[in-house]
């Protein structure tokens, strides 16, 4: 149901139900998921621009399916999802879509930060932040904080160029925040 000949209603469909599967999914309830099977057509859905809830709903399934199983974060990274939520931050036209790619980024922050840096996630959070509330605001940070802790000498410039934005953090008035 989720490949590109099918009809977008049975996409939905199935999205749906993926979701609600993997939201209350745990590592022994979903161990023998293909997620190598469906993390492409996940990705392949997000590109579909024409349908939003299409987009929503398979990047929301990707984040619950890293949540689920830690495991599957390799299979999102290797299928170029990274630069797919990239690229939904920096053409923010659905806040709804943009903050589930930033909880999708958050989920690969720790393990794929040098993945992440080199796709532009650091810059790609961070451009439209003020839009966010607190909570994502808050959220964001924290990735930017998982980014910048080990970061490779050929990202060392990507980082650079946000420090500003960075610094600024701590002006604000948010005691998380600023942590």
């Amino acid at each position: 149901g989720l490949n590109e000949n099918a009809d977008e209603n049975q996409q939905l469909n199935c999205l749906t139900e993926l979701c609600n599967f993997l939201s209350i999914g745990t590592e022994d309830t979903v161990s023998g998921f293909r997620s190598d099977a469906f993390v492409p057509l996940l990705v392949q859905c997000m590109r579909k621009e024409h349908n939003i809830d299409i987009m929503i709903l398979a990047a929301r399934a990707l984040t619950h399916l890293m949540e689920a199983l830690p495991s599957s974060c390799n299979t999102v990274v290797a299928a170029g999802a990274v630069k797919v939520f990239c690229e939904k931050l920096l053409a923010i036209e659905f806040i709804d879509l943009a903050e589930q790619c930033l909880h999708a980024l958050e989920k690969l922050s720790t393990e794929h930060a040098h993945i992440l840096l080199k796709e532009g996630a650091l810059a790609a959070m961070l451009e439209y932040i003020d839009f966010f509330g607190i909570s994502i605001q808050r959220k964001v940070v924290h990735t930017a904080a998982n980014l910048c802790k080990r970061v490779p000498k050929n990202c060392f410039l990507m980082v650079v160029d946000t420090l500003p934005t960075l610094t600024n953090f701590l002006t604000y008035d948010d005691c998380k925040l600023v942590e």
